[in-house]
């Protein structure tokens, strides 16, 4: 019952950057700025590097970016990849927050921390220079927040980390079924099934130009978040998935043949370490394009269109090595693109792996439109229980 909270700063509840050891030079667990996902839980990467210097965190620690425009994007996290007592690092432009034993949860600790009581005094806290500002560390630890009883935390905690944990879920569900539909590629189209290693006869090699109507680079944006047209950067492009969130919007333009479809492969085409990253589009794309840096590719035919999309995704290094440019101002033209050669099997072998392949497909699009649900309903909820104008003290999980 909210009569029962009480009025603390957020340092009562919360150790901020605890003390942690790690010996210098020593090999430990990192977790990397860029590896955070925008308001997702879980830290799905991490490296394994010689310590020399960055915030230590154990498991259950939440992980908060304390830099502009980090933590407006939402790079707030819960360590979860690291062993019983292991210590673990990562930037130094991380605030860490441990939950005080017996006076806060750490699950609610991380739901609090991502919600507007927090979030957004943070935000307003940043000084600095233009894009590298950085939170004020004191401003948020003598935050005042209405704190629930630790009972009450730990209900509050427990009904939010469902959505995440079954976010989760789907997560490693599409990643398996991607994993499993890249097998079968492989086994039919690079293996051959066969030892002498030649084409079956009704296949032949073509050329990615020569099966493709479209080849083109997408957009120049002018942003407008006040806009439905969405344009994907290579932000968006990675893990052979497309993420939504990391897109912004821009004014409407009359929409013409680089708005996206249903089919499309998009291949990263600017920069070192990004350049020849590619995703499939698997779901009806909408009032959707891609900037400048992004090549679409789209197949002459619906039958091409998993055999296309499934090559690419299986040769990244392929697409990166045609590449021109010095370090860190490469580009992948258009025309190299085209030329790129592949085998071509027949329709009949075409058809049965796309009745493999597009039930697989289909089902991770369809994970994938629960997870955008649950997160719009966490986060619709999240404020609502962190403020107590939803009570949840008789609810029994």
């Amino acid at each position: 019952m909210k009569y029962k909270w009480g009025k603390k700063k957020l340092s009562d509840i919360a150790d901020f950057n605890p003390r942690e050891t790690i010996k210098k030079g020593s090999i430990a667990k990192k977790i990397p700025m860029d590896v955070l996902r925008p308001f997702y839980r879980d830290v799905t990467y991490y490296t394994e590097e010689s310590f020399s210097g960055g915030t230590k965190f154990r498991n259950g620690d939440t992980i908060m970016a304390r830099i502009t425009p980090c933590l407006e994007n939402g790079k707030t996290a819960q360590v979860s990849i690291l062993n019983d007592g292991e210590v673990g690092f990562g930037s130094t432009e991380y605030i860490v927050f441990r939950a005080k034993e017996g006076i806060a949860d750490k699950d609610y600790l991380y739901y609090l921390v991502c919600s507007p009581e927090v979030r957004e005094p943070a935000i307003k806290s940043m000084v600095g220079s233009s894009g590298r500002q950085r939170v004020q560390t004191d401003v948020v630890k003598n935050l005042e927040i209405d704190v629930p009883p630790l009972i009450e935390q730990e209900k509050i905690g427990s009904f939010l980390k469902l959505f995440d944990d079954k976010i989760a879920l789907n997560d490693r569900i599409n990643k398996n079924l991607l994993q499993q539909a890249l097998a079968i590629y492989k086994s039919w189209f690079c293996d051959y099934r066969f030892s002498d290693g030649t084409l079956p006869e009704s296949w032949h090699i073509t050329t990615i130009g020569a099966i493709s109507n479209l080849v083109t680079r997408g957009i120049t944006p002018k942003y407008d978040d006040n806009s439905d047209q969405i344009v994907l950067n290579q932000k968006c492009i990675r893990d052979h998935t497309i993420d939504v969130s990391l897109a912004r919007r821009h004014l409407p333009k009359k929409i013409n043949e680089k708005w996206i479809s249903k089919g499309d492969l998009l291949i990263n085409s600017t920069g070192t370490g990004t350049l020849g990253r590619v995703a499939q589009v698997w779901f009806d794309a909408n009032n959707m394009t891609v900037d400048s840096h992004v090549t679409i590719v789209r197949p002459k035919s619906p039958i091409l269109q998993n055999y296309i999309g499934f090559w690419g995704l299986s040769h990244e290094s392929e697409i990166e090595a045609q590449h021109t440019g010095s370090t860190g101002q490469t580009e992948l033209p258009r025309e190299r693109v085209k030329s790129l050669e592949l085998p071509l099997p027949d329709r009949v072998t075409l058809k049965k792996f796309n009745a493999l392949i597009i039930p697989m497909t289909n089902a991770i699009v369809s994970n994938q439109e629960e997870t955008t649900r649950l997160y719009q309903l966490r986060d619709a909820l999240l404020p609502k229980l962190m403020s107590g104008e939803l009570d949840v003290s008789n609810i029994e999980l």
